[in-house]
Formats: C-alpha cells, structure tokens, sequence
C-alpha cells in the first residue's frame, strides 16, 4: 500500500518563493518488492526482459522517459540476436542478483543500486552479484560495496548482456525523489559503524563543509571566490569529493555539522550525516527542463531529519536544468548560512 510522506517548507522559505514548493509538499511512497524470476535477459546496462517484455522492477516509473527505456534494451536484445558471441548464458542452478540500471553516477548508485542491495542483505550468502565490468575501476562502486562482504561477483563483459536461468531483481525505486526513512536511517548507520569501529578510518573532523564543484565538468559556480570569501570567513573547510575514496567521504561526512554545496552528486554524502545537522542547497531558479526546484536532497534532508536550507539561484550559459553554471547571490548567501548557524 502507498503511504503519503508530508514535506515541510525550506526552513529560510521566503514568502515570494513558497509557490515553487507548496505542491510538492508530499510525496507517494510505493512499497518495493524482490522478484525471484526465471529465464531473464539481463542487458548490459542493467534493463531486464523475459517474455513479457520489460521488466518494471528494473526501471523508473516516468512516463515520458518510458520510450529510451525499451530502446535502450531493444538495443542489447537485438545486438546479441545479431550477434550471438555477444550473450553470455548463466544457466546454472545459482541465483544471480541484478541492481545496477543504466544513470550511471554516484547519488543513483549510492541512493538506488545500494539499497536495492540492501533489501537483500540477509541472503547475499547465497546469490551471485551481476556488475558491469568496468565498474571494477569506479572506487564509489567498490567501496560501497566493501562493508557488504559480498563473496561472489560476476563481472559482465564489457558490451555483452546476460540469459539467466535464476534471478533475483530486488525494485529499483519508481521516483528518484521519495525515500523510505527508516531504511535511510539504517543504511547510514551500516556504513557510518563500519568506516568508525570497523575500519576505523582516520580523518580529520569537520564541524562545517562547503562542497565544491571547481574539479566537476558542468554545473560550476561562476563567482565562486566570491562565495568562497564568505564561507572561509565563517570557518567552513572547502571540500572537492574527487580527492578522497568513497569510505574516506563517509568517514568525514558522519562527524559534519554543517553542509553547504550546490545541487548534484556531492550532497549525496549528507546521507552519512547525523540527525540534527543542517544543509543549504544552492539549486537553480525556473529553468527550461523543470519548473520547480530539485525537491532530490530536500526529501532526503527531511527523511534523514537533517534542518534543510535554500537558496535559488541564477544560471549562466546553458539554461539546461542538469548542465548550467551557477551565479550566487553573495549577499543573500551570507544572510542564509548565518540563519544556518543560528
């Protein structure tokens, strides 16, 4: 059964900004389920077919996305039809696990493939992970794993897709922007508990943090040494998440207090933070692609019960939602981290 999951406002709303949140103040969450299923095709990128056709478990419920989804398999059925080397056949009486999907990136890794993962937990003693090859050379994917313990992975060839006699396909998530609370709370204590008493990772602490995308590709502060100016002034240490492994990142991110950065990957990380703590998401204005703010990490911040802050912010260059850079109203930013602070 859905159940309804109610959203407050930003806590530094203004009045001429409530229009933009006021109809995503809740959200539907759908129970996820495990399909143990027979007879499956596994595509490289993830995207699961049997005789049915698409396998909804394997992907995301948004409708005007639904017509890539099917090519994007038809891409790998039709690929081995032409090209039968291409197929590998797991026929076997082990039960293989699949949760990887193609949005290859760090928050949908971390935020969706991990807890499908996690769903299955108590019976990866007896099944078999599917992984992409490359995966093997992306430290977020390896070191997320780690604390699992995870005795057996295949490894799929780069290019080729996957028949599999026995599958287990935990629910990849219908809506990137919903999260089940109580399995968030779970998750961040697994990994928090092992990179503190297990591994006993040594990092320095950091009370304040300012994520910053200066090494990123896209989605850059353009007055960034305006805004850097400000966060030093108020003791924040500048943070560029390219420069430590993924469990080093969750060893920092479980003693912040206080998190400031800009919307994309590395807020990803307030999922390690305590409850209690506090974020201010710097995410664009209205742009071309979505009328509306990102409501990714306010949802997040919210489940997690992490004080959740705003600031809405200009673009330069590509309008494009995922792709323009950013202006920063530097007096505005000031008057928001202090409210933080406060």
């Amino acid at each position: 059964m859905k159940k309804t999951v109610n959203v407050p406002f930003p806590l530094n709303i203004s009045g001429q900004d409530k229009f933009m949140y006021q109809p995503y103040l809740s959200y539907e969450l759908t129970p996820l389920k495990i399909k143990k299923m027979k007879n499956v095709f596994v595509a490289f990128s993830g995207f699961c077919m049997n005789n049915k056709g698409l396998i909804k478990e394997c992907h995301h419920d948004y409708p005007v996305q639904h017509n890539y989804y099917l090519n994007e398999a038809a891409q790998y059925y039709y690929d081995v039809q032409d090209h039968p080397e291409n197929l590998v056949t797991l026929d076997d009486d082990h039960t293989y696990l699949a949760i990887h999907h193609p949005w290859f990136n760090y928050y949908h890794w971390i935020c969706e493939s991990i807890f499908r993962l996690w769903m299955v937990r108590r019976q990866l003693d007896k099944l078999i992970l599917v992984l992409p090859e490359y995966y093997k050379d992306a430290d977020f994917i390896m070191g997320s794993l780690e604390p699992f313990k995870i005795k057996k992975i295949f490894y799929i060839p780069n290019g080729k897709s996957l028949m599999v006699k026995n599958l287990c396909l935990p629910q990849i998530k219908p809506i990137c922007d919903s999260y089940n609370a109580h399995q968030l709370k779970q998750v961040s204590k697994f990994y928090r508990n092992y990179v503190l008493f297990e591994k006993k990772i040594a990092v320095e602490k950091i009370d304040k943090l300012y994520v910053s995308r200066q090494l990123a590709a896209r989605r850059k502060i353009i007055n960034e040494d305006e805004i850097l100016k400000i966060v030093d002034k108020y003791g924040f240490t500048v943070f560029h998440p390219e420069n430590f492994t993924f469990l080093e990142q969750v060893a920092i991110f479980s003693q912040v207090k206080y998190l400031i950065g800009t919307h994309g990957s590395g807020l990803t990380n307030l999922l390690f933070m305590g409850k209690d703590t506090s974020l201010l998401e710097l995410h664009k204005n209205k742009t071309n692609e979505l009328d509306h703010p990102s409501p990714l990490f306010w949802y997040m911040a919210q489940a997690l019960e992490i004080n959740y802050y705003h600031q809405l912010c200009e673009t330069h260059g590509k309008e494009d939602y995922f792709e323009g850079d950013y202006i920063i109203d530097a007096d505005l930013f000031e008057k928001n981290l202090i409210k933080m602070l406060n």
